[in-house]
């Protein structure tokens, strides 16, 4: 086998890798994509659950529900079964102190799987230097009072 072959050979090689790549990146994508429609239309039927619970029902939300339940439907036959995907909490900023009690009052608690490192304490800030003792005598600045104007 020639030089020339063997090149030919890892060539094909590679742009089979290659193929292989861009078929699993399509899929991927394709997945998302999907994914990111059902999110979308389970938001949106939330929303639409949520108004008519609380006694301000859309006009024609009913059927609009209709729809978004059919919607799902279709991506559950296709084979793309419809989960509840839990967001974590999110952790307050550095710096700032938990609410009262931790967690707001009917939130869900549920056990953290990973546990958190604790946080590093960050350097201080640098402040900046005391301003000079007045000279013996009190000449420079002349010191406040604390009455008011007309005591």
């Amino acid at each position: 086998m020639g030089l020339m072959d063997k090149v030919k050979a890892q060539a094909t090689v590679l742009a089979d890798k290659a193929q292989t790549g861009v078929q699993q990146g399509q899929t991927k994508l394709a997945e998302l994509q999907t994914g990111k429609k059902e999110d979308h239309l389970l938001r949106e039927l939330g929303a639409y659950v949520f108004l008519s619970e609380r006694g301000r029902p859309q006009p024609d939300s009913e059927a609009k529900v209709a729809g978004l339940l059919s919607q799902l439907d279709a991506l559950e036959a296709a084979g793309s079964p419809v989960t509840i995907t839990p967001e974590p909490l999110a952790a307050p900023a550095p710096g700032t102190a938990p609410s009262a009690g931790g967690v707001p009052q009917g939130a869900p608690v549920a056990a953290d799987p990973v546990p958190q490192a604790a946080p590093v304490a960050a350097d201080p800030v640098p402040q900046p230097p005391a301003p000079p003792a007045p000279a013996a005598g009190g000449a420079g600045i002349p010191q406040s009072s604390n009455r008011l104007p007309g005591q």
